[in-house]
């Protein structure tokens, strides 16, 4: 089992960047390859609920920061930072993940597996609570200002308005860390924070190169990277898609439906249309959301009266399990997971 260090400004083992740019020295708990703690990094962070466009970029930075000896951090949180760390350790990189919990509460659970993996590869995980500490979501500014104070510069892939992500460049900022940005359309609700950012003086980057120069890593090479998202997640999906479901899938692919239009073009009753959505939405293959519009994953369905009717033709034992938050409205939106 690994052991769990307890580090404080005096150990050898302490981030020295970390020190230069916290008046409050705290103390971390560290697990893993120490030496990564005094190794130059970039911290790679972005949405939780991430768009293809961000998927490739954060995969293709992390990568190639890695194969140039960079250390990538990120928080171990769902989306761009879970992809930031899974490729920076592509090619035997490596990887710090700073975890806004105890060590011995991993979070988020599903990052579980992930966390292992990055210790196995040689990686270091890292938080300043205590081991049993559980999650705390007011403590996670703190979290992401370590994020931060031990990386030589902020790489921001996604971001909303309001977001952690704009949280750790704004430490970035505060620190005199480059901070880095991924352009993104000017519609994109994902983009919103990264294109203000670059307002506020972050430098848009669109190559690893540009990273290296600023961070003082003056060598630059091509590297051949290819990541075709689009084609990998569709082949995943449609392979797990049963074919009764495939006619209602392959419709919301290009353009918002209202169900009635569904029903027509189907040629099945509503009832039908809106037991075979929910049961998708359930199998994990589409999510319903409470809200109208939802424009970055794709297609939109209005529903009407779904929980009405979801409640009279689905089992009570699924029905039950979808909980009460899941019917916050009857105009319901959803979009290929």
């Amino acid at each position: 089992m690994n052991k769990i260090y307890e580090i404080d400004e005096k150990d050898n083992n302490y981030p020295q960047s970390l020190k230069k740019v916290c008046k409050t020295k705290p103390k971390i708990y560290a697990m893993g390859n120490l030496n990564l703690l005094k190794n130059k990094s970039i911290a790679i962070v972005g949405s939780r609920k991430n768009t293809e466009y961000g998927e490739k970029y954060a995969a293709k930075f992390a990568y190639e920061l890695s194969n140039f000896g960079i250390t990538v951090v990120s928080g171990l949180a769902i989306g761009i930072d879970t992809i930031a760390h899974k490729y920076s350790m592509e090619n035997k990189g490596h990887t710090i993940a700073v975890l806004g919990s105890g060590l011995k509460k991993i979070y988020p659970p599903e990052n579980k597996e992930l966390f292992y993996n990055i210790l196995k590869n040689d990686g270091c995980v890292i938080s300043k609570e205590e081991p049993g500490e559980g999650v705390d979501l007011s403590r996670f500014p703190k979290r992401n200002e370590i994020i931060s104070g031990i990386s030589n510069g902020v790489l921001v892939i996604e971001a909303r308005k309001y977001s952690g992500s704009g949280i750790t460049a704004k430490y970035g900022f505060k620190q005199n860390k480059p901070v880095f940005c991924v352009p993104n359309k000017l519609d994109e609700t994902t983009g919103v924070g990264t294109n203000n950012l670059i307002k506020k003086g972050a430098k848009l980057i669109t190559n690893v190169n540009e990273i290296l120069e600023t961070i003082g890593e003056g060598k630059t090479r091509e590297l051949n990277f290819k990541f075709d998202i689009k084609e990998t997640k569709k082949e995943k999906i449609t392979k797990s898609i049963d074919e009764q479901y495939m006619p209602i899938y392959e419709m919301l692919q290009k353009k918002p439906i209202e169900i009635n239009e569904l029903a027509r073009k189907s040629n099945k009753s509503i009832i039908e249309i809106e037991q075979k959505i929910t049961i998708m939405e359930i199998e994990g293959l589409i999510e319903i959301l409470p809200r109208k519009y939802c424009k970055n994953k794709g297609v939109i369905c209005i529903i009407n009266n779904l929980k009405e009717n979801t409640e009279k033709i689905l089992p009570q034992n699924i029905y039950k399990k979808m909980g009460t938050l899941f019917w916050r409205e009857t105009l319901i939106a959803i979009w290929e997971k």
